[in-house]
């Protein structure tokens, strides 16, 4: 009956301990560099598909792009052209584009500041940000990632920024 009872309370603790790890690791450093991770994927994902020249459904599209939705959620869009021409186009995300919904699945961690619209139009791609692609200067764009209750700051923020050189950092 001791032996049962000893082995008990060590399965138990181990059971503590794990759970207790678990639920830190999700609100660890790590977990919110691997959300900044998948974003910078999301978007150069959408910077190859420009520079691959893909279409959409089999229609040929002006670009693609990523548009902020709210703190949790964004989306991936492709830009048809209009009446018939890109060149008569905006680069910003309207209702009516195709789009992919994309949504941070840990829900510790959010977008913590709104973004600008950030796309990509082929063959470069030229990298578009609040439908501008000024290289002098440099317009760039940040994606911040951090605890859903906490304020951005050095040691508690991921930051991606985004240029319209075309560059994708992560700090």
């Amino acid at each position: 009956m001791i032996e049962l009872a000893i082995v008990f309370g060590v399965v138990s603790l181990l059971s503590v301990l794990f759970i207790y790890n678990f639920r830190e690791a999700a609100t660890s450093a790590t977990a919110r560099n691997q959300i900044a991770s998948i974003i910078v994927s999301d978007i150069r994902r959408a910077q190859s598909m420009a520079l691959a020249g893909s279409n959409r459904e089999g229609q040929i599209v002006c670009g693609f792009g990523i548009h902020y939705i709210n703190s949790y959620s964004y989306i991936l869009y492709s830009k048809m052209p209009s009446g018939g021409s890109c060149a008569l186009a905006t680069r910003n995300y309207s209702s009516g584009d195709p789009f992919e919904t994309r949504i941070i699945d840990n829900t510790n961690f959010r977008i913590g500041s709104i973004f600008a619209d950030i796309f990509f139009e082929p063959p470069d791609p030229k990298t578009y940000i609040n439908n501008s692609a000024v290289l002098l200067p440099e317009t760039t764009t940040t994606i911040n990632v951090v605890l859903k209750n906490q304020p951005c700051t050095g040691a508690t923020c991921t930051i991606v920024t985004v240029s319209t050189r075309g560059s994708v950092d992560v700090n």
